[in-house]
């Protein structure tokens, strides 16, 4: 009885690699957040990071919404902004001449990076910004449209300590 016992066991485990080779799977890599951009050489990361007030938060926004009414946007969009002339071309060509983008709301802001470089203070900021674009359509007559937004957005500013 123990032979015959043996003897299955030991088919069990032949007729078992088999399977096992059949089972195998690729692995795939694990993802991971993007590495920290590189700053400018001669720059120091500021941490934790001093807190950009309000005022300046506001002037910023008030600056892009400008921009963007005036069909400016190009002129505060950073060089490497994704799509930049895209964005651009579609602000001339399907946005109403006589839109304009009002702040409704600041919702929050995050310094997300910051850091200190030839006597300025540089902060790249996320901003949540509640927006309204308002335009007269010959049709339908006065439309808003309402949507949330987020800018990241890099402010510098002269400082005057460590």
């Amino acid at each position: 009885m123990k032979a015959t016992l043996g003897a299955l066991l030991a088919l069990a485990a032949l007729a078992a690699l088999p399977a096992a080779a059949q089972e195998a799977r690729t692995f795939n890599p694990i993802a991971r957040p993007a590495a920290r951009p590189a700053l400018p050489e001669g720059a120091r990361r500021v941490s934790p990071p001093v807190p950009v007030d309000r005022a300046r938060i506001e002037a910023a926004v008030a600056t892009v919404a400008k921009a963007w009414s005036e069909r400016g946007l190009d002129a505060v969009l950073a060089p490497g902004f994704n799509r930049r002339d895209e964005l651009v071309d579609a602000l001339q060509t399907k946005v109403p001449r006589d839109a304009t983008l009002r702040v409704t709301a600041i919702q929050g802001w995050q310094v997300l990076e910051q850091w200190r470089h030839e006597g300025l203070l540089v902060s790249r900021v996320s901003v949540t910004v509640r927006t309204q674009v308002e335009f007269n359509d010959p049709v339908a007559g006065f439309q808003a449209r309402d949507g949330t937004n987020e800018l990241v957005m890099t402010l510098k500013s002269r400082e005057s300590g460590p």
